[in-house]
């Protein structure tokens, strides 16, 4: 498959704002694809506006410098091209976001891992800080939808052993490298419940090296572009509007009217009968945000005030473990996953995933830069460069560990929240405060798998809170009341009739495992529900 939207389905500005489409997608991560795709296949009319590019048909295999400061290069990579800006527990800090940008979203770079949450992640309870943690809809309206996500990416895996429940019907994977065989041994011999990490990769090649980070050139890692908006481009009912900035949603007290995009330097106004946002957990509640009108003078579909508010992301550490003796690591290395930590003396925590990597220079340079970038010499720029001697000496270290990382359910908090600021390159800003109680569960998980492992060598990569910034959530949240959520149950707006939203905003708590198949089952769920609005009202 060539990564190409054909010309008759690559739109532009003056063509994209001539039609009335039966549904405008902002954003084509994982939410706003497999939603399009649907819809397109249900015969619906649908445009999809992206950010980025919409062909990389001549994009090579290569590794990708996360932190290339020029902008443009880092769109033909499909990388995010400007830094966010943050304040974590109010000190400033500048990122480059683990985040694409182009058709496909964050997809195009992902590692694949592509697990459902376990069904006590959707069950209601109360945060440290007092808030109802309320899914609107329960696991079982998610199954179907999970099912049809796995067979879309060529989901493979074994079923966890300590959770019948969640038993899928998933391609077989392939053998582990002989370096991982001989830890998902060590793990059973602790006493621990590995099972085969659930991946959307084929392996269509004996030396496939599972794209971590790249685009996917011979399509053998499944993502949204070649999983979804590929079906929808063969339907011929999906139409694509790429490097184009949505600028504002304008809207009466009751719908969206128009979507003002910019492309090029020409601005224009495009209409539909549905609305749909997936532009990201960080720009969906931004572009709300910025709408605000008399209508809406907090901010589109925000009577709740709480768009943009509980900015969730998953915690956790890097954790390197040497094998007992010499092992082969030729074949899959992203392979093992371990639930045993989920719930511990009431205590929820989450998974521990291998992530592929080994402790080269590339992720030591990458964990002793987060720690830089937390630490009081944050200021002193020039001296960041240096991290590349310690890195270098760390990375003789560590030889061939294999790096694993601990996945820490994050809890809603209202402070925490994505807001308004055009001082910066990104227009926007991030804060976010790390409570008491996730630095303890954090700590308590690094702690217990390394107690668990003893037999192993390890050694901590990330000995604070490393928070995942590639998986935000909450910031939109679903829930059945409009006074304490954004959205209901469909994801469609409390506040307005034709406006949804399909990426991770929605989620009214984060989970325990990578969000990826979640957001992709809801935004199928929530494709079936804007059909449905559109039958009725013709």
């Amino acid at each position: 498959m060539i990564r190409h939207v054909e010309a008759s389905q690559a739109v532009n500005l003056s063509q994209a704002s001539e039609q009335q489409w039966d549904v405008i997608i902002i954003g084509s991560g994982m939410g706003g694809a497999c939603a399009a795709g649907a819809l397109a296949c249900k015969g619906r009319k649908v445009l999809l506006v992206e950010k980025g590019r919409g062909d990389f048909s001549n994009t090579r295999a290569q590794g990708i410098e996360v932190e290339d400061p020029n902008p443009q290069s880092r769109l033909d990579s499909a990388i995010w091209p400007t830094k966010l800006h943050a304040k974590i527990d109010n000190k400033s800090i500048d990122i480059w976001p683990p985040l694409g940008c182009g058709l496909g979203g964050s997809t195009l770079l992902y590692a694949s891992a592509l697990q459902r949450l376990r069904s006590a992640d959707l069950e209601d309870q109360i945060s440290p800080s007092g808030q109802k943690m309320h899914w609107p809809f329960s696991y079982s309206d998610l199954i179907p939808y999970y099912e049809k996500a796995e067979k879309m990416f060529s989901v493979r895996g074994t079923n966890d052993p300590l959770d019948h429940s969640l038993d899928a019907d998933l391609d077989p994977p392939p053998a582990m490298c002989e370096r991982d065989r001989h830890f998902f041994q060590a793990f059973q011999q602790a006493g621990l419940h590995p099972y085969r990490l659930h991946v959307g990769i084929r392996y269509s090649k004996p030396d496939c090296g599972e794209c971590g980070g790249n685009i996917c050139v011979t399509n053998c890692k499944r993502d949204a572009f070649n999983s979804a908006i590929a079906q929808g481009l063969d339907s011929g009912n999906l139409f694509v509007l790429d490097n184009t900035e949505v600028l504002s949603l304008d809207a009466d007290s009751k719908r969206v009217n128009h979507i003002l995009v910019k492309r090029e330097a020409q601005e224009a106004k495009l209409s539909a009968t549905i609305v749909t946002l997936s532009a990201g957990s960080f720009f969906s509640p931004i572009l709300l945000l910025r709408s605000k009108n008399s209508h809406w003078p907090q901010g589109l579909a925000n009577s709740s005030g709480l768009v943009g508010k509980n900015l969730m992301f998953h915690a956790g550490n890097f954790i390197a473990f040497w094998p007992n003796g010499k092992f082969s690591k030729a074949g899959p290395n992203k392979t093992i996953a371990v639930r045993d930590f989920h719930r511990v003396d009431g205590m929820r925590l989450g998974e521990l995933q291998s992530t592929g990597l080994s402790a080269g220079y590339g992720i030591v340079r990458f964990a002793i830069g987060q720690l830089f970038d937390h630490s009081p010499l944050r200021k002193l720029t020039p001296l960041r460069q240096l991290i590349r001697i310690p890195a270098y000496i760390a990375s003789k270290i560590y030889g061939e560990a294999s790096v694993f990382t601990t996945i820490v359910e994050d809890y809603p908090y209202e402070d925490n929240c994505v807001v308004i600021d055009d001082d910066k390159p990104s227009g926007m800003r991030f804060e976010y405060h790390v409570r008491k109680e996730l630095k303890e569960r954090v700590v308590s998980m690094r702690k217990l798998v390394r107690k668990r492992l003893k037999s192993l060598r390890s050694i901590s990569m990330s000995p604070g809170v490393s928070l995942n910034y590639g998986h935000p959530c909450g910031t939109c949240k679903a829930g059945d009341d409009p006074k304490t959520s954004v959205l209901d149950k469909n994801c469609k707006a409390h506040d307005l009739n034709n406006l949804y939203v399909v990426d991770g905003s929605f989620m009214p708590s984060s989970g325990c495992s990578n969000p990826s198949l979640t957001i992709a089952a809801n935004a199928l769920r929530v494709a079936d529900a804007i059909d449905n609005e559109l039958n009725s009202s013709h």
